[in-house]
């Protein structure tokens, strides 16, 4: 019933997502709103709200599963293939998503899709896909950990465009199979229930989709 928040808002959030893209905004969110404290608990894990007392979670998928909770979309990610000049310099540069087998792949391990990577294309006969079995020898669990990788020319990866852009703008990353379109993956917000959404919620949800979108 309050129209200030107040109190502490506890949120699970993804770790790389956050670094990258939330981090820096969220002090002035809590300027905004002197009554509220916040206990963010950076997590790529998937936690249970309720049990684990969360007032907010925020998730990225290729696609949400059905359950109880109230999602709302905040923002996509398209993903791109790239690796470092150095390692196509070394191996060359695959001219297909089969050519893929023969490089050296680093697999973000909590995506949905770290085992297959898909692949698209409009072709004259109709829309080509392709999927590849991928079993790379670095597999971690956080996006950051997979740049690293890729810019210490280890080997090529499939990357949220938002984590790699400014490097491929400045040369340290390329990107390879332009042609071809992959997956997306839709980051939401997830709480308990609308009905009794409260002001401190509220108010989270607005700043992530006005910082996000």
């Amino acid at each position: 019933m309050q129209s200030e928040p107040t109190g502490t808002l506890r949120v699970s959030a993804p770790m790389s997502l956050t670094l990258t893209q939330l981090a820096d905004a969220i002090p002035q969110f809590l300027c905004r709103y002197p009554q509220l404290s916040l206990d963010l608990r950076l997590d790529d894990r998937r936690v249970d709200l309720v049990k684990e007392g969360f007032d907010v979670a925020i998730r990225g998928s290729d696609k949400l599963e059905d359950s109880s909770l109230v999602a709302r979309k905040l923002m996509s990610m398209t993903h791109v293939l790239c690796g470092a000049p150095a390692y196509f310099s070394r191996h060359g540069v695959p001219d297909s998503p089969e050519a893929l087998r023969q490089h050296e792949c680093v697999q973000f391990s909590l995506s949905g899709h770290a085992r297959l990577w898909s692949f698209r294309k409009h072709g004259a006969q109709g829309d080509i896909q392709v999927d590849v079995p991928i079993d790379g020898r670095y597999k971690v669990t956080s996006s950051l950990a997979v740049r690293e990788a890729l810019l210490a020319g280890f080997g090529i990866s499939l990357i949220p465009l938002v984590y790699v852009r400014n490097d491929i703008e400045q040369g340290r990353l390329v990107t390879v199979l332009d042609e071809w379109s992959t997956v997306e993956t839709h980051v939401y917000a997830v709480y308990p229930s609308r009905r009794y959404l409260n002001s401190k919620v509220r108010a989270f949800v607005d700043f992530l989709i006005e910082t996000l979108a």
